[in-house]
């Protein structure tokens, strides 16, 4: 079964970032086919090189590490929500694709189910 994860907020936007993390790797276990898409603030959680002790709360990015291990390899990211931000690919971690709205909504429309998280 194929499932997107929409991920919608930014990583240190109280708990949901984490908590959609433990979704994913939850779901992963029991081998959906998963695809990660990162929207809108979202696209911070893939930033290289960003701090949070200052924001004194959990980093969730050294978590993102486990999707490797899951074998969770379809990490997408919206364009423009990059380009809103005046973010580049270059600044990302990971292995991710970048998607433009017509690729966005034709990897949507092939899943059987969407999460937005």
């Amino acid at each position: 079964m194929k499932i997107a994860v929409i991920h919608t907020k930014a990583p240190f936007d109280g708990v949901y970032a984490r908590e959609t993390q433990d979704l994913v790797l939850a779901l992963a276990a029991v081998d959906y086919q998963l695809s990660l898409v990162f929207t809108d603030d979202a696209v911070y959680q893939l930033l290289q090189g960003e701090d949070s002790r200052q924001l004194y709360i959990k980093d969730v990015r050294p978590r993102q590490k486990l999707f490797e291990l899951y074998e969770i390899d379809q990490l997408y990211v919206c364009a423009e929500s990059l380009r809103q931000r005046q973010l580049s690919a270059e600044q990302l971690q990971g292995q991710v694709q970048l998607l433009e709205g017509p690729g966005l909504r034709q990897l949507l429309s092939e899943q059987h189910h969407l999460i937005g998280a």
